[in-house]
């Protein structure tokens, strides 16, 4: 069950995922391992990142379908790869919520590192 304040973490992370996004899909790995470091005390900073991904990248999708043709490009596309049509989505999403997590982990455990450095343990 997700607590609101989960609800409206992923939901701010969402916007601003879709924000970066709308500048280009390098944005979002990058927006990723922002939020990775500046989260990198949360055990679920790397989870809610992924679902922000997802999410951003799938209401894009949403967007471009009410736009324009996205059900040819992805039976064109799901023809050269030799899949069906959902699993373009699939793929699309899969891929958006990945680049997330591993970005958001890799600057976690950075940040980390930097902090055990320059930030004394008490005693």
């Amino acid at each position: 069950m997700l607590t609101m304040q989960l609800t409206w973490r992923i939901l701010v992370v969402t916007i601003a995922f879709g924000a970066a996004s709308a500048i280009g899909w390098w944005a979002l790995p990058i927006a990723a391992a922002v939020f990775g470091a500046i989260t990198h005390r949360d055990r679920g900073g790397p989870l809610v990142a992924g679902i922000g991904g997802m999410l951003s990248w799938a209401v894009i999708l949403v967007y471009d379908a009410a736009r324009g043709p996205v059900g040819t490009v992805a039976a064109t596309l799901g023809g050269v790869l030799q899949i069906k049509p959902i699993a373009v989505y699939v793929l699309t999403l899969s891929f958006a919520g990945l680049l997330a997590v591993c970005s958001a982990i890799v600057a976690r455990s950075v940040a980390r590192s930097v902090a055990r450095v320059f930030v004394p343990e008490k005693a």
